[in-house]
């Protein structure tokens, strides 16, 4: 089973607390529907803090179940033969993922079969003896997997059922019999309830859409899969070298909609739009760190020609590229030496190539790149790290990025808005606090009202001056402040990651009521030193030894202290959304 592991950089410093700055103006928004941009004049502090999130990664335990057709987050194919689960041999598949073939006599392979999970260890599968509606096209003969049961088929069309488990799986045990390229593909899997919206077109789970009506913005980070580096045949790059010297990525190499899972290589342009256009939410996309300029410029035109004309867009260059635990820090390092030479700073590439692509988005867009005041509809981020003070100014500077005539080009120029993050955390987190806060464990409440105590003074004494410090920096280089990511940032210590308890108490600590105003006066913090939208990460996750990233922890969850502390704030700071936008019910029950 692959993890999803989200590493913090701990953040460091203090400054002095900056004083408040006079309410003078009110956000656009108001009265544009799908604005929540604030006025561009970064000396003005927003009347308002509007709301987003960021989405959690697909797979096949994500308990955010983002599609009805659950092949879009499945597993890869695993072979098999009797007695063994992966044999780890080669698989055929063709452009979009499909098996091509099974061994025959003489492949001198083993397996016989291939496994394809669809649903494991997922807190939010339906309970057992649910049925799914298995269509597919091609020729070939199925079985059930793991808990799975079979309870009809006819040529392209299966109905199974899951087990006691709750889990869901499949064998294909024959493709292509007589051979002639009919093979197995094209497979849908959907709950049978939910096979009408299905096939009246719908794409995505009706329950996630509900649970994003409170928010006005939706970054898609981990739906694009930004934190890994492909290659032109969309496979991830995993070696160092290889990574910094990665192809340049052309349109035709993108995700496409016809791929038999999205999960891995990224969901196509045409689905996030499509999402944004049925939420009703202003998409945020992170280009490709090795995306080429005519890449750009497509993703660009399909989205100005197909979403939503009262939707705003932001645009950001891959994500976090301060952060060496990710392989495009290493990519930019690389671009930036091949540049400048040796010592060159990666910030400072990343500042130029963010601008570059930018300038691609305002082109396609017909919008001025600089010096224009207020964005119309493209918005262009840069991404710097919250506690390293300094880091930022190479990439807005940019004081080796010389134009064709030589002279120099300031990357900030190019920028709309300044993002940092907002977590609270790091507190519990480290090895030198391990023995600590198991002391606190004999407290009468369990400990928790010191870890809230301590999670309050994080919020006091660094975030708020945080927050100031960069409220100076985008004021000082015309920009907007907002977060890219937000949220309780604890996970658990490494020498810790066998004791269940460590790490249930931390899980535990993000359910307390107390949570509800600890966000909101995260939230206060960052709206009085300025900043103009704050992007919670992430929506519906489970919590892990890794981290209890999300304000939900699966789909059917109805609320929570921390989904109820952005719902609240976002009914008095987010403007009105366009006529038709969702509604969602809030229940006070967990």
């Amino acid at each position: 089973m692959l993890v999803f592991l989200r590493l913090k950089v701990p953040r460091t410093g203090k400054s002095s607390r900056m004083r408040a700055l006079q309410l003078v103006a009110v956000l656009l928004a108001a009265v544009s529907c799908g604005n929540d941009h604030a006025p561009t004049q970064a000396t003005v502090a927003s009347a308002r803090l509007p709301i987003g999130t960021n989405l959690d990664a697909l797979n096949y335990y994500t308990p955010m179940l983002p599609t009805l057709d659950l092949m879009k987050s499945s597993d890869r194919w695993i072979p098999q033969h009797d007695g063994v689960w992966d044999s780890n041999e080669p698989v055929p598949l063709d452009a979009d993922g499909w098996v091509t073939r099974l061994p025959g006599p003489g492949d001198g392979l083993r397996y016989t079969r291939v496994n394809l999970v669809l649903l494991y260890d997922n807190l939010a599968s339906p309970p057992p003896d649910t049925r799914f509606v298995v269509l597919y096209t091609g020729t070939g003969t199925f079985g059930g997997g793991l808990d799975t049961t079979i309870v009809s088929s006819q040529p392209g069309r299966l109905v199974i059922r899951s087990g006691a488990s709750k889990t869901l799986s499949l064998h294909l045990t024959e493709t292509d019999p007589a051979g002639t390229g009919d093979y197995v593909r094209d497979i849908r899997v959907v709950r049978e309830d939910m096979l009408p919206r299905y096939t009246a077109g719908q794409t995505f789970n009706p329950d996630l859409v509900a649970k994003l009506a409170p928010f006005t913005t939706v970054r898609f980070m981990d739906w694009m899969n930004t934190n890994e580096i492909f290659d032109t045949a969309g496979e991830p790059i995993t070696s160092d070298a290889a990574q910094r010297a990665a192809p340049s990525l052309l349109w035709r190499h993108r995700p496409q909609v016809s791929n038999r899972q999205w999960g891995n290589r990224g969901m196509p342009v045409e689905k996030m739009v499509e999402f944004a256009n049925l939420t009703g939410l202003n998409p945020w996309f992170n280009m490709p760190i090795n995306a080429s300029d005519e890449y750009v410029r497509n993703f660009a035109a399909y989205v100005r020609d197909n979403l939503r004309r009262d939707l705003k867009v932001r645009v950001e260059l891959s994500n976090e590229v301060w952060n060496f635990a990710f392989p495009q820090s290493r990519y930019a390092e690389a671009k930036a030496i091949a540049i400048w030479g040796r010592g060159a700073n990666w910030m400072e590439w990343y500042g130029m190539r963010a601008a570059q692509v930018g300038g691609i988005w305002n082109s396609v867009f017909r919008e001025p790149s600089t010096g224009d005041g207020d964005p119309k509809r493209v918005i262009v981020v840069y991404n710097t790290q919250f506690g390293w003070r300094g880091l930022e100014d190479h990439g807005l500077e940019t004081e080796h990025w010389r134009g064709s005539k030589g002279n120099r080009i300031r990357a900030a120029d190019y920028f709309d808005e300044y993002a940092i993050t907002g977590y609270i955390g790091g507190v519990m987190d480290q090895e030198s606090q391990v023995a600590k806060v198991m002391s606190w464990w004999r407290d009468a409440d369990g400990g928790y009202a010191r870890a809230i105590a301590a999670l309050r003074d994080d919020v006091a004494s660094d975030l708020a001056p945080g927050y100031a410090y960069h409220a100076g920096k985008a004021r000082q280089h015309a920009l907007n402040l907002t977060t890219y990511e937000s949220g309780y940032a604890e996970t658990t210590p490494y020498s810790q990651h066998q004791n269940q308890r460590f790490t249930d108490f931390l899980a535990n600590v993000q359910r307390r009521p107390e949570m509800q105003q600890l966000y909101t006066e995260n939230l206060g913090a960052f709206r009085n030193a300025g900043g103009t939208l704050f992007m919670s990460f992430g929506l519906i996750n489970t919590p892990s030894k890794w981290g209890s990233w999300a304000v939900l922890e699966n789909i059917n969850q109805t609320t929570s202290p921390r989904y109820r502390a952005l719902v609240d704030w976002a009914a008095s700071n987010n403007p009105p959304k366009a006529e038709g936008a969702t509604a969602v019910q809030i229940s006070d029950s967990q």
